[in-house]
């Protein structure tokens, strides 16, 4: 057995894991990439705004974001970290923690819609303003998004196994975060594929009042470690700030579960 059980407690039960914890320098290094490329996107779209942004902070991003065209200034491409950050990102402790615990992994390729930056890895941030649901992803689970996009053949080979990171950078815990069905993993959810503005995405055809969803209570750079059958979601912002999250997904080169 592990010092922290990882292994068990993503493949077996409950699915997900909370016992990571980035060291608040590691947080620091989050906040800092992040605000350059929020910074960075919003610049080339309206530089005038620049100042204003940078005065509040991505934390209270909600409070000037009437100012822009959320909807379409924030594609996951513009949001998925820039090569000097990963490299930075990489070299982190967290990740040779996770290593030591569960072996040798890869950080999958960037993938949006069709695109697939090969060789280029994807770590990417999410804002979710207070009180606005269409910022949050639906009650999903990874392993459907790949199904439907086609992802087993392209962004890693067939026989890998993914493990998804999820970094709360700001947040207020029990007022916004993270959705997880414990255990869902070892059960079967109809759902169906729709296109959307970045490609095709899962659609749950459950009642999502029925799943037993749980808010997760994880403060700042406290990860979320989760299988890729586990159902989850955001949850709507309950907060007065802005909530951003980190994702990243490791590939591991074989399956650790029994089919």
């Amino acid at each position: 057995m592990t010092a922290l059980n990882l292994k068990h407690k993503i493949f077996d039960t409950p699915g997900y894991s909370s016992d990571v914890r980035l060291t608040p320098e590691e947080l620091e290094v989050f906040r800092a990439a992040i605000t350059e490329q929020w910074l960075d996107v919003i610049g080339r779209a309206h530089p005038e705004l620049v100042a204003q942004f940078r005065e509040v902070g991505i934390a209270r991003y909600h409070e000037l974001s009437h100012l822009l065209k959320h909807e379409s200034l924030w594609p996951k491409q513009h949001r998925c970290l820039p090569l000097h950050s990963c490299q930075q990102i990489r070299g982190l402790p967290f990740l040779q923690t996770i290593r030591a615990e569960m072996g040798e992994f890869a950080i999958s390729d960037v993938f949006y819609g069709d695109t697939h930056e090969a060789g280029r890895e994807e770590i990417y941030w999410r804002l979710v303003r207070p009180n606005a649901p269409r910022d949050i992803g639906g009650m999903h689970a990874d392993k459907w998004f790949h199904d439907v996009m086609g992802m087993d053949d392209r962004a890693f080979a067939a026989q890998a196994e993914t493990v998804k990171i999820w970094i709360p950078i700001y947040s207020q815990p029990g007022r916004n975060g993270l959705m997880i069905v414990p255990d869902s993993h070892r059960r079967q959810y109809r759902y169906h594929g729709e296109p959307g503005a970045g490609g095709m995405k899962p659609i749950i055809d459950e009642d999502p009042a029925t799943l037993g969803a749980q808010l997760m209570l994880t403060e700042p750079g406290n990860m979320l470690i989760f299988n890729e059958g586990i159902l989850h979601g955001g949850a709507v912002n309950l907060g007065d700030q802005t909530r951003v999250s980190v994702e990243i997904t490791l590939v591991f080169p074989q399956r650790m579960t029994k089919n």
